[in-house]
């Protein structure tokens, strides 16, 4: 397969996706369509083409996008923080500056004479005979993932981050929530009097 041509391999996934379009046309065209047909029609269809135009819909971040992992941690119609059993905790050696930054409590500051500095470090504060005084942390747990790139759970649910993956793949292909769209809605929506005294 992979010594195939990919424009040959397009042009067989466009002809096959085509035929089962025309196919489904053909399905739809062989009864009258009535305003509960159309209904259903629109909504499944809308929402097919509205999840292949906008991928990301329910799962935030997309795939391009270079926090797309951490949006998918914070946000989405189910965020991956849902799913995390342990989250790490701050200061770790994963995190960024920002971050670790969040877990302190007091900054290290070299005191000389009248002076003071929190920018100096132990060995040049030493140096200038000053007294130093160390930075004072505390662990925080972070749930929201911010510049971890994603990485910001050490253990997940194994059940919920199944039913997780499970569900967000389901909502993000589009003939997979067309067709349970049109499935829950043909169950659900009742006939019209006139379809019903027609059939009779």
């Amino acid at each position: 397969m992979s010594s195939v041509p990919i424009c040959v391999v397009g042009g067989l996934v466009l002809m096959c996706f085509s035929m089962v379009f025309v196919g489904g046309i053909k399905i739809i065209a062989s009864k009258p369509i009535t305003r509960r047909t159309s209904y259903i029609l629109t909504i499944s269809l809308g929402m097919g083409m509205g999840v292949a135009m906008v991928p990301h819909l329910f799962e935030a971040g997309g795939t391009g996008s270079y926090y797309s992992n951490n949006m998918k941690h914070n946000y989405g119609f189910w965020p991956a923080k849902d799913a995390c059993k342990t989250f790490y905790t701050v200061p770790h050696f994963l995190s960024t500056p920002a971050v670790n930054g969040r877990a302190t409590v007091t900054k290290a500051k070299c005191i000389v004479g009248n002076y003071s500095s929190e920018s100096i470090s132990e060995n040049d504060c030493t140096g200038l005979s000053g007294v130093y005084t160390d930075a004072v942390t505390q662990q925080l747990v972070v749930e929201n993932c911010i510049s971890n790139n994603g990485h910001c759970c050490t253990e997940y649910d194994a059940t919920q981050k199944m039913w997780r993956t499970s569900i967000v793949m389901i909502l993000k292909t589009p003939y997979c929530i067309g067709t349970l769209l049109a499935l829950f809605l043909n169950l659900a929506l009742p006939y019209d009097k006139e379809d019903v005294q027609g059939e009779i």
